[in-house]
């Protein structure tokens, strides 16, 4: 489940606006004082070095609860054990600074990137590479990633619209055969002249 989540957010951050959109929810909650669970549940690659700094943060944490035990009763430690998971309880600040202020830098040299060369070039798409690696691993909460889903669907399905509605102006009103249409559109969807070549 993990890796198609992590597939889904790679494709996701090539899709206009939606790093965009996540940058500007981080900011919103660090700058105003949310918390960074309304944006991100974790991180989804245990392995990559990071993890292993948020699994010494509990040492600290048994050396205070074994004081506790020494100074109070059972009940009493037990209580202070549950502040401490309340205190640590999401994804660490420092960990998520760091991540999205890569992706941050990762974006601006992105959009420099597409607005020098466009989508298509070998630069451009390496830099949307690049992107989406340190945005895969990001797990957002389920109601920002169904966001973002639901932004590419939406998207899709006006495309599917228009890619219909010029199916039917070739197919039905210009009398195009439909196989010559299905052969011809495809990679010449954006390209204006297309049907000047057919008439």
């Amino acid at each position: 489940i993990e890796e198609g989540i992590r597939e889904v957010m790679g494709a996701i951050a090539h899709f206009p606006g939606t790093v965009d959109h996540i940058l500007s929810e981080y900011t919103r909650v660090t700058t105003e004082g949310g918390r960074l669970s309304d944006v991100l549940s974790g991180y989804i690659d245990p392995d990559d070095g990071i993890a292993p700094p948020a699994a010494e943060v509990p040492p600290p944490v048994d050396a205070k609860a074994a004081k506790a035990d020494d100074d109070t009763e059972d009940d009493d430690a037990e209580a202070s054990g549950d502040d401490e998971d309340e205190v640590e309880s999401g994804p660490d600040p420092i960990i998520a600074a760091q991540r999205f202020g890569a992706v941050s830098d990762q974006m601006e040299i992105t959009r420099k990137a597409l607005k020098k060369h466009g989508r298509a070039n070998k630069q451009a798409i390496a830099e949307l590479v690049a992107l989406a690696e340190l945005f895969m691993p990001i797990k957002l909460v389920p109601k920002q990633f169904e966001g973002l889903v639901e932004r590419v669907r939406s998207a899709l399905e006006r495309l599917r619209a228009q890619e219909r509605a010029i199916m039917q102006l070739c197919v039905r009103d210009a009398r195009m055969p439909r196989a010559d249409f299905l052969r011809q559109f495809p990679g010449n969807e954006v390209d204006e002249s297309w049907t000047d070549a057919l008439a």
